[in-house]
């Protein structure tokens, strides 16, 4: 029995497990901020219970107001992440979160988030501002 491919084979394992708990933990971070900025900057709101459908548009709105390239860069954090068909809203959602968050555009977002949103009542349940 030749060991050489067995440890290679553990170490791919090891190798993806570890990429794939720091994609998860960047991800948690960037939304963390997100949700303190949303606290920060509109706490009344409660923005924080915004479902994914809710929250995609306001994205949306605020990735139309960006430059080209900061545009371009939203489009390929998308693609990147969410390739799949089934990814959904949530995904692209989280996307867009962390192409913020890895340029310090957190704050710009989520203000942008407190101005198109007028409150949540509860998860879900929200009323726009326009």
């Amino acid at each position: 029995m030749r060991l050489r491919p067995i440890f290679f084979a553990a170490f791919a394992a090891v190798a993806v497990a570890a990429w794939s708990a720091q994609a998860q933990t960047a991800s948690d971070v960037a939304r963390d901020h997100f949700e303190a900025a949303l606290d920060q900057n509109c706490p009344q709101k409660q923005l924080q219970l915004l479902s994914a459908r809710d929250l995609r548009d306001g994205l949306e709105e605020y990735t139309e107001g960006l430059s080209p390239d900061e545009h371009e860069r939203v489009a390929k954090a998308e693609t990147d992440r969410c390739s799949t068909g089934d990814s959904g809203a949530a995904c692209v959602n989280m996307a867009d979160i962390q192409a913020a968050d890895d340029v310090g555009r957190i704050d710009d977002l989520s203000l942008s988030i407190c101005g198109f949103f007028l409150r949540c009542r509860d998860q879900g349940d929200c009323d726009y501002a326009r």
